[in-house]
This record gives C-alpha cells, sequence and structure tokens, in this order.
C-alpha cells in the first residue's frame, strides 16, 4: 500500500484520515488506514488544517454553530468592548434568531457591564488567494477523489501511478511549482440549512457536501483518455469551494456557470446541467 500524496510506502501506518476536518462537522467521510501516510496526516493536520481553522471565519464559524474541538471544546468567538479591548466569548444559536453568549472570565463581564456593548466581527466568507486555504482545498479534492474510486479494484495503485494529478499533489504536500494553486468561493445558501427526513424521523442539517464536475468529454489519444477538466465542487456550510484538479485553470468552470445561471451543480438535477 502506497499514500496517495508522497506515494511511499503506507502499509504500517496507523491513522485514518477525515477528508473534511472533524471541527468542520464531518465524521463519516474518512479514508482508512494507509491510504493516506501517517507522516502526510500529521502534516496536513498541523500545517494546514490547523492555521486554516484557526483564521477569524472558521473560528467565528465554529463558535456560532457551537462544533466541538477533538477535545470536546468549542472555540471562543473573538470579540471586543467599546474600549477596544478585546476577549474571547462562547456563542451559541438561541432562539428568534438571538445569540446566547457564554462570559466565563470575571474581568471581562465587569468590562460588558461597564461599556454595556460589545462587538462580535461576524465573517461571511473564507478569504480569497490565501495559500493555506489553496492547499486545503486541494488537499480535500485529492481525498475526496480517492474516496469515490476506492470501490474500484486495483484503484489505489491507479491513483498514485496518475502523473495527471501529480502537479496539485505535489503543490497541497511540498508547496511545489506554484505560489497558489486558484479556487473560486462563494456564497451559495445560508449557513443553517435544518430540514426534516421523514424516513429517519429525523430532523437533520447539512454540514457539507461535494461533488465533481467534468465540463468538457475526454481527449482520446490514441487508447488514453484525457481529461483537461476535472473540477472539485464542495460547500461547507453554505459556502461553495470549487478548484480544478487537473490544472489551474477555473475559465471552463465559470463560463460553465455562466450557462446554467450560475447555479451550483450541488444544487441541481443531473439531468438540467446544460454542456457547453
Amino acid at each position: 500500500m502506497r499514500c496517495i500524496f508522497c506515494k511511499k510506502d503506507s502499509s504500517n501506518s496507523k491513522s485514518v484520515e477525515h477528508i473534511i476536518p472533524e471541527s468542520l462537522g464531518n465524521k463519516k467521510q474518512v479514508l482508512s488506514k494507509g491510504i493516506v501516510c501517517d507522516s502526510c496526516n500529521n502534516y496536513f493536520a498541523l500545517k494546514i488544517e490547523k492555521p486554516v481553522l484557526e483564521m477569524p471565519y472558521y473560528a467565528s464559524l465554529r463558535g456560532r454553530k457551537a462544533i466541538e474541538t477533538k477535545k470536546g471544546k468549542i472555540p471562543g468567538i473573538p470579540g471586543f468592548m467599546k474600549n477596544k479591548n478585546e476577549t474571547e466569548l462562547k456563542v451559541f444559536p438561541s432562539e428568534s434568531n438571538t445569540l446566547k453568549i457564554v462570559v466565563e472570565d470575571k474581568n471581562v463581564w465587569d468590562s460588558i457591564e461597564n461599556y454595556d456593548k460589545i462587538y462580535i466581527p461576524l465573517y461571511d466568507k473564507p478569504p480569497k488567494d490565501n495559500l493555506n486555504v489553496s492547499k486545503f482545498i486541494g488537499k480535500i479534492a485529492l481525498e475526496a477523489l480517492a474516496k469515490r474510486v476506492s470501490s474500484c479494484e486495483g484503484w489505489q495503485n491507479d491513483f498514485v501511478e496518475n502523473d495527471g494529478l501529480d502537479e496539485l499533489r505535489h503543490f497541497v504536500r511540498y508547496g511545489k511549482g506554484y505560489t497558489l494553486w486558484p479556487y473560486y468561493i462563494r456564497r451559495i445558501y445560508d449557513e443553517n440549512q435544518i430540514s426534516y427526513d421523514r424516513k429517519s424521523d429525523k430532523t437533520m442539517e447539512i454540514m457539507n457536501e461535494y461533488d465533481f464536475f467534468i465540463p468538457d468529454k475526454p481527449t482520446i489519444n490514441g487508447e488514453d483518455n484525457r481529461l483537461d477538466n476535472l473540477y472539485f465542487v464542495m460547500a461547507i456550510m453554505g459556502v461553495e469551494y470549487t478548484i480544478n484538479l487537473t490544472n489551474t485553470g477555473l475559465d471552463r468552470y465559470l463560463k460553465w456557470l455562466s450557462n446554467n445561471d450560475n447555479k451550483s451543480i450541488l444544487q441541481m438535477e443531473k439531468r438540467n446541467f446544460i454542456q457547453t
């Protein structure tokens, strides 16, 4: 068995890999031991996921959604008083579209009482053109593709040897080749998407979803079929992320969006796609 990123032997690896981090609500989409080796798993956790999840947008999102860390703690949301003193709060959704704020520090509470107001910045979307976000999306895209094809016999060797994925693979794992791998982000629905599922008799919430999109027919070269553009489209709590796995181009996807009224493929019946 070989790691899908570094291509080294991963037969003795012990860690499973969450495709989307647990800290963003993913509990089920995982890769089994050895698909991503322990070394790469640790690298992604410390060098990519940690700095991304600590960004103001993600920290605020995790706090608002009350998503626990692996240690069972809910991240605090940064705020500040009228005197511009910064603090950290715990904010929970409450009834009537209000927020319940938990203050654990007496000095903070005294400051709130003295100044009567507290300001909590809200961030609607992640940053654009950010190196760590770029690697973060690329890492998820490659792992999601591995998950998608993992039911095919002999898939892992084919995946590792697929040189069409090497540019993104090397960028994500080693930072080679590009200063930034372009990605496209936009909000496609509100971060709170709760609905009732009749089959399970449960209230469900959409935390994340993803799919792949091929806008063109494969290029045929002899016996080889080559995908010129393979896009990964993911939504995490209402924000859609798109990245091209085969090259850095987004033009083909943006043209497709324009011809399809800017609808997300995640919200469309596939038969309604207009191929161009």
